[in-house]
């Protein structure tokens, strides 16, 4: 059997795939679900909105999809009207079988236009625990994917942490399928560590990465390492990031393609990602396949990848911990054994067997069909 294959236990059908968000982390995910599916021998549609962060050739690395677009470009009410329309024309020409609907805008539009079939929602991060909008943005949320993950057959969360919230949230039936990556199918990329100690963040400079934040936390280290921030863009979003950064001596590569994100992540020593919330942070599985120690903030996703030791709650925390790492080889060699023992959990084929598993309960239990 191929990497990121997995033997078919159900027969054919047509999956229809939604992502409005699609870019980053939910664009690499959409893209190894649906290539494993067509691989098993299933038709899929892809129908996906653009946003700043979205490739500029789709799927262009993905063989067997259909990518339409939904002429989704912003999140005007408007759009979202407009996106609902195309995407309910779209559903009864393609009669899917399933629907995935991935990310909150999806979500929402994708409950209010469709139904009588098996839905998936899974939100990959629920917007309402975002901090960037501030309380009456995430009110607002709140009501809205509240709404989204009682409509849906299942919320299809991608860490336990998400899950808890859809529970939270009323929804109907939770099923949770953990990220996964193809390198965690091997031994992942291996490279000698740097002669001088480097410590790199990656990402868009957007507030759920806290550039600010983690820009202290570097520059408070930069005698022992050097520095880098791996990415950039997000457009107005990035761009009081990309300034406090710049403003701490911190080099920004700009946006890089993912061969080069897990080519900088292997020449490094330690990974900071700090981040404000988070569905199961792909980077920081890419960081355990390379071998390279992570350092994160203490929120729930990151807590559940990495345990209590590696996560932090302050600043002063996260320059204290990443001191004693970059100046004692014996803790981080411990850290990276613990990294060792938890990463098994989130190698893709592990993940493609849990979709297909889940797929297959819904198809063949027609009284599941979304309310």
């Amino acid at each position: 059997m191929l990497p990121g294959t997995v033997a078919a236990s159900i027969a054919a059908m047509r999956v229809l795939h939604v992502a409005e968000a699609f870019g980053g982390g939910v664009y690499e995910f959409v893209c190894n679900l649906a290539a494993a599916q067509i691989r098993d021998g299933h038709e899929v549609v892809v129908a996906y909105g653009v946003r700043p962060e979205t490739p500029d050739e789709v799927g262009a690395s993905v063989e067997g999809p259909e990518f339409i677009p939904l002429g989704w470009s912003s999140r005007a009410p408007a759009q979202q009207l407009l996106a609902g329309r195309r995407l309910r024309r779209l559903a009864r020409q393609f009669e899917p079988d399933i629907v995935h609907l991935h990310s909150s805008f999806a979500g929402v539009v994708g409950a209010a236009v469709l139904s009588g079939r098996p839905v998936i929602y899974t939100p990959h991060a629920y917007a309402s625990t975002m901090s960037e909008g501030g309380s009456l943005s995430a009110a607002v949320y709140r009501v809205a994917e509240g709404w989204a993950s009682r409509r849906a057959t299942v919320v299809g969360a991608v860490s336990e942490h998400e899950g808890s919230i859809a529970r939270g949230y009323g929804a109907h039936r939770v099923e949770v399928v953990p990220n996964g990556i193809p390198e965690l199918d091997g031994h992942g990329p291996t490279a000698d560590p740097p002669a001088r100690p480097r410590v790199i963040a990656l990402g868009r400079t957007v507030p759920q990465r806290r550039p600010e934040s983690s820009a202290r936390i570097l520059a408070a280290i930069a005698d022992l390492a050097d520095l880098a921030w791996i990415g950039g863009g997000g457009a107005e979003r990035g761009a009081a990031g990309a300034a406090a950064l710049e403003d701490a001596g911190i080099a920004l590569t700009g946006w890089v393609d993912h061969d080069r994100v897990i080519e900088e992540l292997a020449r490094s020593t330690i990974y900071l990602h700090w981040t404000a919330w988070d569905g199961l942070p792909l980077s920081v599985l890419e960081a355990m396949a390379c071998d390279r120690v992570v350092v994160a903030s203490d929120i729930g996703p990151n807590r559940e990848v990495l345990g209590p030791e590696q996560v932090c709650s302050s600043e002063e925390e996260a320059i204290d911990l990443l001191r004693r790492l970059l100046l004692d080889d014996k803790l981080r060699e411990s850290f990276l054994a613990s990294q060792r023992s938890r990463r098994t959990r989130y190698s893709l084929s592990r993940m493609l067997e849990g979709w297909a598993a889940l797929y297959d309960d819904l198809v063949s239990r027609p009284r599941a069909a979304s309310r």
